[in-house]
């Protein structure tokens, strides 16, 4: 982005400053959007109109307007909360093979991860802001009283830290820092580790929550982040493809197979976490562990788990992306879109199953046989909102940013290394006793390109 003293150019458009002139620009740059673009656009903000009248609602303290209780403390907020808080995670570790480890078949991913990474973790802030009503309190907390042996204070401090790796990792990729962006991308990767792990142990630490409580939910967590992201890029690239966006030829050749390839890895490393998490709790012999588990395949919770996270979000998007006559955009699309879903349904079922049977009895606290919890309008049209925030920004980062992938970028595997550790080592012509920094390259591996500096 650049600014002069009348205009402010964002990409490859120039916007006025003086109000009468950006008004004029505004209208004409509605006018030449296509009536499929403004009808979408305008749904977008009707949704978020109606959520902040949702939020101004909501935010008052001692208005009861969330379905939560003494039995349900946790509800959808919380739900959605967790799931745009791994999609963020998630969308960093697809990406890292081709920002990080320099893999070529995913570099189409770079740019497109960043902006959807960024949003979607604004998202998750903007919904625990509202659940919390004071968030403002929780900032200043964490900072003036840290608590180092909190999983919830560690959350906050990785998220926190992950906010302001990905603005540096935003802001890099448009302008030309490549070392930067280095330093950027790398970090985010591992942020997009540790993140996601402290939020599974936010719940795995609770030994009064038996179906939430030990250490595979912090690995479950990881994974689905991977999944989650995964698919939301699916069905970005989609996009891409079917509406013919910037990269679209890189996106089909190069993007969409390394998708299908990550999603079927993905879904079967969470069937198989799936299956031991049932196992463990079927078998298991901690006070309200089994029956949280027998309320989530047989009980009030089977419907959305057969049918949705089981058959919808992981056997149909698994049989889509690994049959080869489904093997186009549009299958993609769809598996994508299942296991998206897939993945808020499973996150959903987590966060019910922990707390639909107590283990023990609190005041004011009625279960039998199961605590009961119903989302309320507010907080159905809050989360609809969000989701509509983040596909409007988007949208518009997709027509007025580049988001085409150049060789600017393009470097190392690791920002620690130098072109000179990357050069194949020539022991004959080398001089006797020279060191060798780069000696655990492999002789045969090609140096890849150097951005020259200030490029």
């Amino acid at each position: 982005m650049q600014a002069t003293m009348h205009t402010v150019t964002v990409g490859r458009h120039a916007i006025p400053l003086a109000p009468r002139a950006a008004a004029h620009a505004l209208v004409a740059e509605v006018r030449s959007m296509s009536l499929a673009l403004r009808l979408w656009l305008a749904l977008l903000l009707g949704v978020m109109a109606l959520a902040a009248i949702a939020a101004l609602v909501a935010i008052p303290p001692g208005w009861e307007v969330f379905g939560t209780s003494p039995s349900f403390e946790w509800g959808l907020m919380i739900v959605a909360y967790v799931f745009f808080a791994i999609m963020t995670s998630g969308l960093c570790l697809a990406s890292s093979l081709g920002t990080v480890f320099g893999l070529e078949r995913f570099r189409p991913l770079e740019k497109r991860h960043a902006v959807l990474a960024l949003l979607s973790l604004t998202t998750a802030f903007g919904i625990i802001a509202l659940d919390l009503h004071f968030p403002v309190r929780l900032v200043f907390g964490a900072m003036l009283v840290p608590s180092p042996s909190s999983p919830m204070w560690w959350m906050g401090v990785f998220y926190g830290l992950y906010l302001v790796v990905l603005m540096v990792e935003v802001w890099s990729m448009f302008t030309p820092h490549p070392k930067i962006h280095q330093w950027s991308c790398t970090a985010a990767a591992m942020v997009a580790i540790f993140a996601p792990t402290t939020l599974g142990l936010v719940f795995g630490v609770l030994s009064a929550k038996s179906f939430w409580h030990g250490p595979l939910t912090p690995v479950i967590m990881v994974a689905s982040a991977f999944v989650a992201g995964t698919a939301l890029l699916g069905i970005v690239f989609w996009a891409v493809w079917r509406f013919n966006l910037q990269d679209g030829e890189r996106a089909v050749r190069l993007g969409i197979p390394s998708i299908r390839l990550l999603l079927a890895i993905g879904l079967v490393i969470v069937s198989t976490l799936l299956t031991l998490k049932l196992a463990m709790g079927l078998a298991g012999g901690e006070p309200g562990l089994r029956d949280a588990t027998i309320a989530l395949v047989t009980g009030p919770l089977a419907v959305p788990f057969w049918i949705v996270r089981v058959l919808l979000g992981l056997v149909v998007p698994l049989l889509l992306v690994t049959m080869p006559m489904t093997r186009t955009p549009s299958w993609l699309f769809v598996a994508s879109l299942g296991t998206l879903a897939g993945v808020l349904v499973d996150r959903y079922l987590f966060v019910m199953a922990g707390q639909l049977v107590p283990i023990t009895a609190g005041a004011g606290t009625v279960s039998s046989p199961y605590a009961s919890y119903a989302p309320t309008i507010v907080e159905l049209v809050l989360v609809a909102g969000a989701a509509a925030f983040m596909a409007f920004v988007y949208t518009l980062a997709e027509r007025y940013l580049d988001l085409e992938e150049g060789d600017i970028h393009a470097f190392f595997p690791w920002p620690w290394l130098t072109a000179h550790d990357l050069e194949p080592f020539d022991a004959e012509s080398a001089p006797a006793g020279a060191a060798t920094a780069g000696a655990e390259i492999p002789v045969d591996a090609p140096a890849p390109a150097v951005p020259e500096a200030g490029a």
